[in-house]
């Protein structure tokens, strides 16, 4: 299975976070109340709504990306990270009464797994009329991305504007917390861990779950499945698997976010969930083997294709195939 070809011509425009990651490494993670010596500091340039933008243009498309930082050195490394991936960001504003967004990890040398904590910043201040500010690029952009890392009324405006205008909206739904919703609506693809859809669907199981995000009116569905290391993936009539690739585990920063753009983008050019499926899972696979979040996405070139998907042969019950 090759590369699609058209990316070079899809306008995307990504509404969401960025965030600056502190990373430490430790032989464990410290528990509550523990202090302990840590190894190595790092700094990567991180937030899911910039590493989608990232992977995005690193795999050749043409990127807006829309939020917010504050008046501080973090937002001078911001912007010129993304200036670098040759992303718009003339919209990516000053809040000069807040902080750019910064995350603190933990980061354990042997496993990779990390823990971290991200700080109150402009990601969750910026206002719903800076998306309404950028209705113009909405409308003409092939491809929408957000994901939940800022604030509930400028989502809202996200998914009230994609709707308006039939645009194809692709939403990372992490992290799922207080006062974020998924109304019923029109979204083209929905990317999820397995926990996270049980919370926001309220749902016992992960095919409860993605029926219930079915009935809403999103027509793909990703469910990222912790402990078995795959992808369950629906478009409202079979439900099928997708394993992600064994590689060298440095960190998982980003590879959400990478899959999450890959997928769309690839769905968008190919109109084959399946094959999205497959070049997003070598994606994340890439980027799970890389140190630092943006630093870890791939260009094109970086990408076997060597993976097969596996057909679980299972079906959705007609009452939870997708809206037309």
């Amino acid at each position: 299975m090759s590369l699609p070809n058209g990316f070079a011509n899809l306008r995307v425009v990504v509404i969401g976070s960025y965030n600056t990651d502190l990373v430490i490494a430790c032989d464990t993670i410290p528990e509550r109340g523990q202090s302990i010596l840590g190894g190595d500091f790092e700094m990567f340039c991180g937030g899911r709504g910039a590493n989608c933008a990232v992977a995005a243009a690193r795999a050749g498309c043409q990127v807006k990306f829309v939020g917010a930082h504050g008046a501080d050195m973090f937002a001078k490394m911001a912007t010129e990270r993304l200036a670098n991936e040759r992303i718009d960001t003339s919209d990516f504003i000053e809040l000069p009464s807040a902080q750019t967004g910064v995350a603190m990890l933990f980061q354990e040398r042997k496993t990779g797994v990390h823990s971290g904590l991200i700080a109150t910043s402009a990601n969750i201040k910026f206002p719903a009329s800076l998306v309404r500010k950028v209705e113009s690029a909405i409308r003409q952009s092939d491809l929408v991305f957000t994901q939940f890392e800022i604030a509930p009324p400028a989502l809202s405006e996200v998914y009230r504007l994609c709707n308006q205008h039939g645009k194809r909206l692709v939403i990372h739904a992490a992290p799922v917390q207080s006062g974020i919703e998924l109304p019923t609506g029109h979204y083209y693809l929905v990317i999820i861990d397995d926990l996270e859809a049980l919370s926001l669907t309220g749902q016992p199981d992960v095919n409860a779950a993605i029926q219930e995000l079915h009935h809403r009116g999103v027509r793909n569905v990703i469910v990222r499945q912790k402990p078995r290391f795959s992808l369950t993936f629906s478009d409202g009539n079979r439900v099928q698997a997708q394993p992600i690739p064994s590689v060298p585990f440095v960190q998982g920063a980003g590879a959400v976010e990478c899959l999450t753009a890959w997928a769309g983008i690839t769905l968008a050019v190919t109109d084959d969930l399946t094959r999205a499926i497959y070049l997003g899972a070598q994606a994340m696979a890439f980027s799970l083997s890389r140190p630092g979040a943006q630093d870890s996405m791939p260009y094109p070139s970086e990408l076997p294709v060597s993976w097969p998907v596996i057909n679980l042969g299972g079906f959705l019950p007609a009452s939870a195939a997708r809206p037309s």
